[in-house]
Parts: C-alpha cells; sequence; structure tokens
C-alpha cells in the first residue's frame, strides 16, 4: 500500500462505489472530496498508473482500500487505460466523469477506442489519458470546446476490430447533453463540493451559511460547510470552529422550515461528534473570552457535550482547569444524565468519577442511584457515595448515609458521619447515639461525637456530657475522645451543654482545662 497514492486510493473507493453502490451519495461525496484534498495539495499533475499489481497482493481483500485499488486496476485493464494523468488544478466534475466512465462496461479487444470515445465528448481539460498497446494520448482540451472533426489523427491500433472513431460533426458542448443529471453532478456543478477549509475563514464559511437559508441547495451547501469546518478543526483552528457552530446553532434555531432546518441539523450533528467537541472543550480553561460560548455550544450539545467536558475534567490535574470545567458542567442540562449512564460502568474507577462528580452538582434528583451505590462491592465507591449524598440533603439520602454510619469499611463509616454531619438533621442523632455504643475505630467515634454537636437535642448533649466527663479509676477514657465531646458542647451552645462544660472547669487534667476555657470563650463570643 505504500506505493500507491492517497489519491489513487480515495479515487479507486469512488470507482468502487459508482460499480456497486452508485446511490451511495454520500459516500461518493465524500471520497471524491479526500481525492480532491489530495490534488490540492500538489503543485503537479498526479499521474494515476496502471496499477494491475495491487490485484496480486496477499492482503486482506475485506479491506476497503484494497477492494477499491483491485477494482480500479480490473476497470483500467479492460478499458486498455495505461495512465491517467490528473492536472494540479483539475475540476471536480472531471474527476467524477473520469471514475464514472471508467465504471461503465467495456468493450472487449477494441484497445481503448470505446473508452477514448466516451472521454472525448466529455470535454475534458485537465485529464489526460494514455490508452492502447500503443499508447495513445488523449490530451485534455483547455478553453473553449473545439470542433472535434478528425480529432483522432492516428488511429489506435486494434486487430480484427475496427477503430471508433467520431464521426466528423461538430459534439454539441456538455451542458446539452441530455443524459438527466444525478444530485452528484448537480452537486459538482453548484460548486458544492469545494476543497474548503484550507483556505477558507470562519467568516467565509458563515456567509456560505446565510446563503444556504435561501438556497433550494441547503442540505449539500451546509454539508459543505460541515466538511471545511472539519478541515478547520484538523488544522487546530478551533476558534474558528466555534464561530462556525455557533452560527449554525443560531440559523437552526430559527427556522421553522422543514427541509432546510433538517439540513441544518444534520450539518449540527456532523459537528457535534466527539472529535469536535472535545477541542472545543479544551477552550474553556485556556480561553476566558470563548469560555461562556463554548459552554453553550457544549450544552446545546446534548450528551455528547457532557460527555467530552466529562472526559476532559477526569483527565485533567490542574485545579483551575478542574473548576472552569465543573462550572460549565452546572450549565450543561444533560450532566446528571452523562454521569448516570456512567454509573451502571463495570469498572469501580469510573463510577466513582462520576459519583465525585454528581457530588459537585448535587442534583437531588439523583439520590436513588446515589443510595444504591452504598451497596457497591468498592469500599472506595461506597465512600464517594457518602460524601455526595451529603450534599444532597434529601431525605432517602440520609436514610442511605444512616444505613452506611455502620458499614464493614472504617473510611465509608467516616465519610457517612462527617455527611451526616453536614445535613444538620436532629432526626439523625438516635442513630448517631446508637453507632457510638459499638464503635471500635477511634477517628469514627470522634467524628459521630462531633455530629452530636452539629445537630443538638437533649439526648445528644447528654451522650456528649457522659463522653466529656473523666473516667473512673479502672476505665481512663482517651483524651482525644474528651476533646472531640467538649468542642461538640461548644458547638452544641444550650444551657445543658454550657452547665457540662462550667463542671469540667475544675477537671485533674490540665488539657482538659485548657480546652474548656477555649470552648466557653466560644460560647460566649
Amino acid at each position: 500500500m505504500d506505493d500507491v497514492s492517497p489519491f489513487a486510493t480515495h479515487f479507486a473507493r469512488l470507482v468502487w462505489l459508482l460499480v456497486h453502490q452508485p446511490a451511495e451519495h454520500d459516500g461518493l461525496k465524500e471520497e471524491l472530496r479526500r481525492a480532491l484534498l489530495q490534488v490540492a495539495g500538489h503543485s503537479q499533475a498526479i499521474i494515476l498508473r496502471d496499477i494491475a499489481f495491487v490485484a496480486s497482493m496477499n492482503v486482506d481483500g475485506s479491506d476497503q482500500s484494497i477492494q477499491g485499488l483491485r477494482e480500479l486496476a480490473r476497470r483500467m485493464a479492460a478499458h486498455s487505460v495505461r495512465l491517467i494523468e490528473f492536472d494540479a488544478a483539475v475540476p471536480a466534475r472531471e474527476v467524477v466523469e473520469v471514475a464514472r466512465t471508467l465504471a461503465t462496461e467495456p468493450v472487449s479487444g477494441d484497445d481503448g477506442a470505446a473508452f477514448d470515445e466516451k472521454i472525448v465528448s466529455l470535454f475534458l481539460t485537465a485529464v489526460t489519458t494514455h490508452l492502447g498497446s500503443v499508447g495513445f494520448v488523449r490530451h485534455a482540451t483547455p478553453g473553449a470546446m473545439p470542433n472535434v472533426e478528425g480529432s483522432m489523427r492516428t488511429p489506435i491500433s486494434m486487430p480484427k476490430v475496427e477503430p471508433r472513431v467520431p464521426s466528423p460533426q461538430r459534439i454539441d458542448p456538455p451542458q446539452q447533453l441530455t443524459r438527466p443529471a444525478t444530485d452528484i453532478e448537480n452537486m459538482m456543478q453548484s460548486q458544492f463540493m469545494r476543497v474548503a477549509g484550507r483556505d477558507e475563514t470562519s467568516n467565509d464559511l458563515i456567509h456560505r451559511l446565510d446563503a444556504a437559508l435561501e438556497s433550494p441547495n441547503a442540505k449539500a451547501l451546509v454539508d459543505d460547510v460541515a466538511r471545511a469546518t472539519e478541515d478547520l478543526a484538523s488544522q487546530g483552528k478551533w476558534e474558528d470552529v466555534v464561530n462556525v457552530l455557533e452560527r449554525l446553532s443560531e440559523h437552526y434555531a430559527n427556522l421553522h422550515d422543514g427541509d432546510v432546518r433538517r439540513a441544518f441539523l444534520m450539518g449540527l450533528r456532523r459537528l457535534q461528534r466527539p472529535q469536535i467537541l472535545h477541542g472545543v472543550t479544551r477552550l474553556i480553561p485556556t480561553h476566558r473570552e470563548l469560555r461562556d460560548r463554548c459552554t453553550r455550544l457544549l450544552g446545546l450539545a446534548g450528551e455528547a457535550g457532557a460527555d467530552a467536558l466529562i472526559d476532559n475534567l477526569i483527565g485533567s490535574d490542574m485545579t483551575g482547569a478542574r473548576r472552569t470545567y465543573i462550572e460549565a458542567l452546572r450549565q450543561s442540562p444533560a450532566a446528571v444524565k452523562s454521569l448516570l449512564h456512567l454509573l451502571k460502568d463495570d469498572r469501580w474507577y469510573v463510577v466513582r468519577n462520576a459519583v465525585a462528580l454528581l457530588g459537585e452538582l448535587g442534583p437531588v434528583e439523583a439520590d436513588k442511584q446515589l443510595a444504591d451505590l452504598m451497596a457497591h462491592k468498592e469500599a472506595r465507591v461506597r465512600q464517594a457515595a457518602a460524601g455526595a449524598l451529603g450534599k444532597l440533603g434529601t431525605s432517602r439520602s440520609l436514610l442511605a448515609l444512616l444505613q452506611g454510619v455502620n458499614d464493614s469499611s472504617p473510611e465509608v463509616r467516616m465519610q457517612s458521619v462527617l455527611a451526616i454531619a453536614s445535613q444538620k438533621n436532629p432526626r439523625a442523632v438516635p442513630w448517631i447515639i446508637e453507632a457510638l455504643e459499638h464503635e471500635q475505630d477511634i477517628d469514627v467515634q470522634g467524628a459521630l461525637l462531633s455530629a452530636l454537636g452539629t445537630s443538638p437535642t437533649e439526648d445528644g448533649v447528654a451522650r456528649l456530657v457522659r463522653a466529656a466527663e473523666a473516667g473512673g479509676m479502672l476505665v481512663r477514657k482517651p483524651i482525644a475522645l474528651r476533646l472531640r465531646a467538649i468542642e461538640a458542647l461548644a458547638e452544641a451552645r444550650t444551657p445543658s451543654a454550657r452547665h457540662a462544660l462550667q463542671s469540667l472547669q475544675s477537671d485533674r487534667d490540665r488539657e482538659i482545662r485548657n480546652a474548656v476555657q477555649q470552648a466557653m470563650g466560644k460560647m460566649t463570643a
């Protein structure tokens, strides 16, 4: 394949489609566009030689490129075409016509005469063909359409077959042909398949979008602009891509006509592919002036736009960039739906990341899915779910967190307690008191005591007083837990909490006395 030019590959695929799938107009247009891009990149003619060797290559025949090259090799051999030269400025129409001619049924044994007759009738201005066993050359015919009487001055040698020489009469120009034009020909004649993007700015493309509003060929025009915008994206001209996307979105939103509106919708869908949306997303942290515009475009892209934001957020290790992505996600209507889909992923770390992002967004409608994750087999997912549930504040989220207080993982229990404390719901107090009776981890015990201070009730304060009191001679309480209980009493600020602190001012432990003094000062501040 290395010996075959990219132009030959796309041209061969174009011939294959004309032979086997002539109604596949989108595929025909795409291969033609790619072939023209290759021509545009050359300053000299591209020579397409006899590539019959491809047919004998030991390559999987299911590959589309190989299929196309083999078809082209067979067609060139059958039509006795030795070589075709395409000038650098070859019109798109001529590339199509040559491909179509190759796709026609060949005449056996005529040494290229039938093919030459068809080529002559096309008035090609930038294509030269070499035909037959003697290498007859049919040159391009630039300028005005000539009188072709006697133009084939050197007959092609054809054993046992009379050469097919054009009759001595003037041939009408191509526009007088009676064969009905196909969609692809109309597109060529209207210049809808220009090689755009590499030499066009976003302003040029926007003007063409504006013109499409009143054009009977709106679909072809919008499709061509979309292809050109993809070329701009491939060159890294993302600001231009944003400009075109904005105008495309504006027209689509303001249109009411069915056919034209559908044309703009298809253009939008073409440009709302992951590769394009990821490029637009990456502008958000680096181009402040484009941030709002990019966020709006990603929001209009629905779940595809949200997925692009999520992917870039997860892949970013810069705090500033992550902050801007999260803010953009807050403005994306489809963000929650995309994240909820990720909760079903088999990979625990994907689920954990999605849970963390849901916690940042705080959608109350996600409380059921997050609550269900408190039974996930991976502790790190349960821990993240507890953190996210703490930000929702719903009854379902509180119930799931209270169950998390009894989780087998101390990290999950700790996160559940912290989340409960953040909700400051007095209904949780009985559960916290019960959990204190059997909790063995000292850090989780401390968190439970602090949680009682955030939601002060008489029962909760009584439990804090008991935790703050000194132990007996045989049972000495951990000083760290006593200190946490004192801090929680200061946080509670109830009369019974104040009285308990006053009684601890004469405690035998100096560290406790100092902590009580600070707590009393906090309560009076």
